[in-house]
């Protein structure tokens, strides 16, 4: 594996070491990172042992060419090439197309992450005007919720279209005054309340959890023993305990916060059936479990050596069923009236609809923050695309240059061993002179 596909490699297991997404930009990048013959950079460059190897085999040539007397001092002055300056023109060509190539893939690879980026900018963009104008709306409903929390009045020219201006649900409310009048009673303007804080809501909840779960302790012992008598299984006896505790607690309130609910939006709701229902319901509850429990107690027992009824401890109380069944209606009752007023005492619809609003907000802030950093960081990098296809074609340009070198030398190692072969001083002259005008070839224009 090379270089670049270990790098590629870990780009592609980072996204899943830290958080947040991965861009198109990157993805883009990873998948030409994988091209074992394209790249970021050039090619390496010709290794010590190649060098050396290409040298003494064009140093061998010299010598075998110098002795065979093909070579006179008029050779290189007639404008002919030797064959073996030939052979390695033709090893440089070759091996300057195949960095030319890597030079048109790199091209081509970099003006694919330029376009990339400059699609992920646009996208960027489009996506941060949108947050910023949900954010701006989500301002405007929570200013106007906690100016309604606070007791002021709204004024007619209020955005009626949030949920200050209607129920929770941004339902809209008719019937404003028009010019600088007043609104009608707003039924959040009613019941303004101070906004609560995150401390104070957490520790509302956990007071409401602990009511619940001292009544559930109540009420548990009790219903375990009514249903014994039943003869079930544990696992049934337990699923009615559980069942009928949990309705009998979680009916009420539910009920106590649908009506507070009602109370300032206003009795005509979709709502009031279903409260019905559920208040009904839990009473018939606490009749039928009170009316059982009764039951179960004033069972007679009778003594298993004897046989003999025994007189148990509500008999020598000497108390009613009657009595009984109210005492249990009326536990149950209690149970219920105060998770019913947990419930109506719960926090007002409109203030916990300002603390989503204000958890949303947040949120967003933080996506914005993000798509901030993103902006800044494509906005840079388009920027930098023309510096980049300049910088792209000196870097190549000059490699290709370098990359031929080596070739160049082996040409005057070669003219050399044929020179030091042949002890010619008019030779050693001309092969100077061809050395020197095929170097001012080369040079670039101007």
């Amino acid at each position: 594996m090379g270089q670049n596909q270990r790098r590629a490699l870990w780009w592609r297991i980072k996204p899943y070491l830290s958080e947040g997404g991965r861009p198109d930009a990157v993805d883009i990048e990873l998948e030409l990172e994988e091209d074992p013959y394209g790249g970021p950079v050039p090619g390496g460059r010709m290794s010590d042992k190649e060098l050396a190897k290409l040298r003494d085999e064009a140093r061998d040539n010299g010598y075998r060419d110098g002795r065979s007397g093909m070579y006179d001092e008029w050779s290189l002055s007639t404008g002919s090439r030797p064959p073996y300056l030939m052979t390695l023109e033709a090893k440089r060509e070759e091996a300057l197309a195949e960095e030319r190539v890597r030079s048109l893939r790199d091209l081509q690879r970099l003006e694919e992450r330029i376009a990339v980026t400059t699609q992920d900018l646009k996208k960027c963009e489009e996506q941060y005007r949108r947050t910023e104008h949900e954010i701006e709306r989500l301002a405007e409903q929570e200013q106007e919720i906690q100016e309604l929390l606070s007791g002021n009045r709204p004024k007619a020219g209020a955005n009626q279209d949030s949920p200050p201006g209607g129920h929770p649900d941004g339902t809209r409310r008719e019937g404003a005054a028009p010019g600088g009048a007043t609104v009608p009673d707003h039924p959040g303007y009613r019941w303004a309340e101070p906004t609560r804080g995150l401390k104070r809501r957490l520790l509302a909840g956990v007071a409401r959890v602990a009511v619940m779960a001292l009544f559930a302790a109540v009420e548990l012992p009790i219903q375990y023993a009514t249903f014994l008598y039943f003869g079930e299984s544990p696992m049934m006896t337990w699923a009615f305990v559980i069942g009928t505790a949990g309705a009998m607690l979680v009916a009420p309130h539910l009920a106590g916060g649908w009506t507070k609910r009602m109370r300032m939006e206003g009795w005509r709701s979709p709502l009031l059936p279903g409260t019905l229902v559920v208040l009904l319901g839990w009473l018939a509850g606490v009749w039928l479990l009170a009316f059982l429990r009764t039951a179960v107690l004033f069972v007679p027992t009778v003594d298993s050596v004897t046989l003999e009824p025994v007189r148990s401890t509500i008999d020598a109380l000497d108390l009613g069923r009657a009595p009984v069944t109210v005492l249990f209606a009326a536990l149950l009752t209690l149970s219920g009236v105060v998770t019913f007023t947990y419930g109506y005492l719960g926090e007002n619809p409109y203030a916990a609809r300002l603390a989503d609003i204000q958890r949303e907000r947040r949120k967003l802030e933080k996506v914005l923050a993000a798509l901030e950093g993103r902006r800044h960081r494509d906005d840079y990098l388009v920027s930098l695309a023309e510096t980049r296809k300049q910088r792209h074609a000196e870097r190549w340009q000059a490699w290709i240059a370098a990359r031929g070198k080596p070739y160049e030398v082996c040409a005057a190692v070669y003219l050399q061993a044929v020179a030091d072969a042949m002890r010619n001083p008019a030779f050693t002259e001309s092969a100077s002179q061809w050395l020197r005008d095929h170097a001012a070839q080369k040079q670039p224009a101007g």
